[in-house]
């Protein structure tokens, strides 16, 4: 009944019937009809099998149609509408339980240190004066610590907000204490408002007694007032305005904040000073340093067990980890593991402080449920430019796209002396430019290109004696033929023209960025044999490959041991710090504007002496061979990365596709076309019901989850069933620990499948894949028993009569009678690779380099404003509350609508805000106001009155307001935390709101 219904209403919304669909209200139904037995999906006892990392290529082509969602109206999706009894004992007593709470089994029974349920409470505002709270938690002395309102699923959590609050104020009253933390939770979504002063927020779980107890306390904490950081950690001013800027955010209630640094700057002491002054405030007792490599977790703790050495420190993958640890180290990858687990390693409260080591977009996307999970204040860093930081990441930290809490960037560093700037050596190569064209090589050369292309002519089933040339690809070069030539004159420039130091004698500490692991090994060997007195360790590749790869990272940094060229597949990108590097080699192409600046910043660190006593590193060489520099010029923002998507999750949209399309009358009257049906909604039902509700990403998306865990659910999707399916819960499929080809396998051929039922899918190049499998089997693999087994099956695929007559049975039988083989196609149809010798020319572009971080319209404002602030009579008056003329205001305007941007730019820009086109509230929410000249200004008010410490407090906060929000109305007054203002200021309310007026009129349009 509930499908039927919004199948109907997503109907009538999309022919805009009606405008919204109502909730389903059953109780319209006749009692009579026979109602269905709810069906409780138990836990699973293992994560599903069939998953796995993201597929290559080959499942890439297949995605193509079912990365798409579906263009039309979001429906609702079926809820299971379980009652409150049933929420609290499947979810909620399921959460207390992991948070070390034992539930009561008695009504109304109050146990020390446990969770009673329905706890009478007296004083709710009703004709009894009686209420029944869900839960309360108790401490060992029985004092209530936080208290729980239950919803059944299908209510909305926060309509049972007020109702806890009521039996909070109740309990608080009732046992003369604190008011207790407050939860209100319907399973699905619980949410917390812990009495400290922040905005209610979600979080995944209920805290344990230990934690609420240490929340209560810290009620009564002042702001972060003691800023006394330690030149021995922290020395450079603009490392100690991060950390006050840090705690100022932190102390507006903002619980998150983002550091926008340049590699070299610091990032690391600067969190540690910032740990230092939080705990010394109160603020923070336990930390977690996350980072996605073991590398930079083992750096950051040494860092911080030297600089805090008053604080015990340990890392997850210490084999004597010390779990109760103030400060712990872990990568991501081992902390989902900890979080994943039936029995958490960690509670949602054990630590006050997360910062996370270069908070980008691919860090949030693989492991974001750490950060919800965790309800702690959160410190992302980053080296990327401010305003090359994604959407997503500024959305994470709650900030406007370009405003992170500070920053501090590579110009600006070096224009202050702390980092090098580099110097660019632009080679292009025709070969990498234009690729190799045979008529344009000796015969000796063009010799070489005949083994090439006598494999391709036997891969395309061509006879030997066929003609057959062509050009090669420059995107093939280093990937499918790998050039001997092309990686000598890399060589040999860097060996010449690098930096060297030692008296010149020795080239400098160099990082070769190569393509992949062959191509480092080619470009390792061929030092080898151009260099062979420099012995077999001068060049090394170091790359996951190596299992010891941070020894050999270690052995690099030494100043004084050897390798002194390191040849790095992705592993020395970032977070590798080595001052002496001084030679950068780009010889792959990169189209990440953040990976190119992250690579760039490895070169950027000072080094003294390097080149003997008193001669430091003045800059640093950066060699490109692939037009990096230029492709950067042309396309300033970069390419855009690909989403990732794992082979089981593109598999599962495929089915959802498919069974959508066979729910149409047309197809459900054919026996075949039903049967398969019927069979991918058990397959999709499966998959979801055997999903770990422990894993933290799913319990993220667990209302999604448990709405189509049951067969029911799969009867008849909606529109917004298939939106829902692969938006929410496709992603949650990944980590493969099946035959991954075989997976891809399934792929081309459910993508032929769907082309089948939905005309809009081309599956032209899906088959093509299959039957090149088909024909690689039959001809390489025969051998083999278990495929000369399916010789049969073979040759059907093989023959032009099967695709003609394909079907939706057909296919699928295909699917199961080769999948298995295709273990044996050694990594697949390619694999095979060339190594040549044919010369290749290169031209100097001496054009320079233009490759600067993007300048966004804010950006822009701001370093006009760091600039003209002292010497501009205008931006004066605003920063001292003294009035503008018209005069004023319209030269602003020029300035901020005409030569620092459009008007358009502007109004994007304060859209939002209150003040909106009042070019003076838009600087002033920049560059703030002087605070003590605006206390002055409300002294004046009152004649020089002395002001009590309430008073000096309120207007500071006051103050703040209007440094954040550029300006204010005497409305604000009536809005908490402002409207204490007539007890606070009980003999001059006028006073007050004359001031507020002032502040608003001295910069009136």
């Amino acid at each position: 009944m509930l499908n039927l219904y919004y199948i109907v209403g997503s109907i009538m919304l999309a022919w805009q019937v009606i405008d919204t669909l109502p909730d389903f209200d059953k109780e319209l139904v006749p009692q009579s009809a026979k109602t269905s037995t709810l069906t409780v999906v138990p836990q699973p006892d293992q994560a599903q099998a069939a998953t796995t990392q993201s597929a290559d290529a080959l499942a890439q082509a297949v995605g193509e149609s079912s990365d798409a969602q579906p263009a039309t109206v979001e429906a609702q999706p079926v809820v299971n509408d379980l009652s409150e009894a049933e929420t609290r004992k499947l979810y909620i007593d399921l959460l207390l339980h992991e948070a070390g709470w034992t539930v009561t089994e008695q009504v109304g029974k109050i146990v020390p240190r446990q969770a009673g349920i329905e706890i009478e409470v007296q004083g709710m505002p009703n004709e009894s004066g009686m209420g029944y709270a869900d839960y309360v938690l108790f401490d060992a002395d029985v004092t209530p610590l936080a208290v729980v309102e239950a919803k059944r699923t299908s209510v909305d959590a926060v309509a049972g907000r007020h109702q806890a609050e009521l039996y909070a104020d109740c309990l608080a009253a009732r046992y003369v204490c604190p008011r207790p933390v407050i939860y209100y939770t319907n399973g699905f979504e619980t949410n917390i408002i812990d009495g400290i002063g922040y905005p209610s927020r979600k979080v995944m779980g209920f805290h344990t007694i230990d934690e609420l107890r240490r929340m209560i306390a810290q009620r009564g904490r002042a702001d972060i007032t003691d800023l006394q950081i330690s030149d021995r950690i922290t020395n450079r001013n603009y490392q100690k305005r991060m950390i006050e800027s840090v705690c100022k955010h932190y102390n507006s209630k903002h619980r998150r904040a983002l550091l926008v640094m340049a590699t070299g700057t610091g990032k690391t002491r600067v969190s540690i000073s910032l740990v230092d002054v939080l705990v010394r405030n109160n603020w923070v007792k336990n930390v977690l340093f996350l980072a996605d490599r073991i590398e930079l977790v083992n750096q950051a703790k040494r860092n911080y067990a030297k600089l805090l050495p008053n604080m015990t420190v340990s890392s997850l993958r210490d084999s004597d980890v010390d779990i109760s640890a103030r400060i712990l180290f872990s990568t991501y990858q081992t902390m989902i593991g900890h979080l994943d687990k039936d029995a958490k390693t960690f509670s949602l409260g054990r630590f006050d402080l997360i910062i996370i080591d270069e908070a980008h977009r691919s860090v949030f996307g693989k492991y974001g449920a750490i950060f919800e999970y965790f309800d702690g204040l959160l410190l992302g860093l980053t080296a990327t430019p401010r305003d090359e930081v994604d959407r997503s990441t500024y959305d994470l930290f709650g900030m406007e796209q370009g405003e992170p809490t500070d920053s501090y960037e590579y110009d600006e560093a070096v224009a202050d002396g702390y980092l090098k700037p580099f110097r660019a050596i632009k080679d292009n190569s025709k070969i990498l430019t234009e690729g190799i064209d045979p008529d344009q090589l000796t015969p000796e050369e063009r010799e070489q290109l005949d083994e090439i292309f006598e494999y391709e002519k036997m891969k395309a089933g061509l006879e030997p004696g066929d003609p057959y040339s062509r050009i090669i690809n420059a995107t093939e070069i280093f990937k499918y033929i790998y050039n001997h030539d092309t990686v000598d004159y890399v060589l040999n420039r860097l060996m010449n023209d690098g930096i060297r130091v030692k008296d010149d004698t020795l080239i400098g500490k160099t990082i070769i960025f190569a393509y992949n692991h062959k191509h480092a090994v080619l470009i390792a060997e061929r030092f080898a044999v151009l260099y062979p007195d420099l012995g077999p360790d001068f060049c090394r590749v170091i790359d996951d490959k190596e299992k010891y790869s941070s020894d050999l990272i270690d052995k690099f940094a030494d100043v004084e041991r050897l390798p002194q060229i390191a040849v790095s597949v992705d592993m020395l990108d970032t977070g590798i710090d080595v001052p002496e590097i001084v030679n950068l080699v780009f010889f792959k192409p990169i189209h990440s504007k953040i990976k190119f600046w992250q690579m760039i910043g490895r070169g950027t660190r000072l080094c003294e002496n390097l080149f003997g006593e008193g001669k430091d590193k003045e800059e640093f060489l950066i060699f490109d061979f692939y037009r990096n520099f230029e492709y950067f010029e042309m396309n300033p923002e970069g390419a855009k990365p690909a989403k990732s998507q794992s082979i089981v999750s593109l598999l599962f949209n495929l089915r959802t596709d498919i069974k959508f399309a066979l729910q149409d009358g047309t197809h459900q009257s054919k026996e075949e076309s039903r049967a398969f049906h019927d069979n991918l909604a058990d397959i999709l039902h499966q998959q979801i019901a055997n999903l770990n509700r422990n894993r933290i990403d799913v319990r993220l998306q667990l209302k999604a989850v448990e709405t189509y865990a049951t067969p029911e659910a799969m009867v008849c999707l909606t529109l917004g069933d298939v939106m829902a399916m692969k938006g929410n819960i496709s992603p949650l499929f990944k980590n493969a620990i099946t035959d991954i080809s075989a997976l891809k396998f399934d792929a081309l051929v459910l993508k032929s499948q769907l082309a089948l039922v939905d005309e809009t899918v081309n599956s032209t190049s899906s088959e093509r894949k299959i039957m090149d499998i088909a024909g690689c089997l039959k001809e390489k693999k025969a051998s083999i028993p278990q495929v000369m087994a399916k010789m049969d099956v073979l040759n059907e695929v093989l023959s032009a009569r099967f695709w003609e007559s394909k079907s939706l049975g057909s296919l699928e039988r295909i699917r199961l009678a080769l999948r298995d083989l295709i273990q044996y196609m050694d990594g697949g149809t390619g694999g095979q690779t060339f190594i040549i010798n044919v010369t290749d020319t290169f031209e100097e572009d001496n054009s320079g380099v233009n490759v600067t971080p993007i300048r966004t319209y804010r950006r822009r404002v701001e370093d006009y404003l760091k600039e003209h602030l002292s010497d501009d009579d205008t931006l004066q008056k605003i920063y001292h509350l003294e009035p503008l003329s018209g005069q004023d205001i319209t030269r602003l305007e020029l300035i901020f609508w005409e030569e620092l941007g459009s008007k358009a730019e502007f109004e994007a820009q304060t859209r939002t805000k209150p003040y909106q086109r009042n070019v003076a509230a838009f600087i002033r929410s920049i560059i703030g106001v002087e605070q003590e000249v605006a206390l002055e200004k409300y002294r004046a008010l009152i004649h020089g009155a002395e002001l009590t410490r309430m008073q000096e407090e309120y207007l500071r906060m006051l103050i703040r307001y209007v440094c954040e929000n550029g300006d204010i109305a005497t409305v604000v007054l009536q809005q908490p935390p402002f409207n204490k203002f007539p007890v606070i200021f009980r003999d001059s309310r006028e006073s007050l709101i004359d001031y507020v007026k002032l502040i608003s009129q001295v910069i009136a349009v």
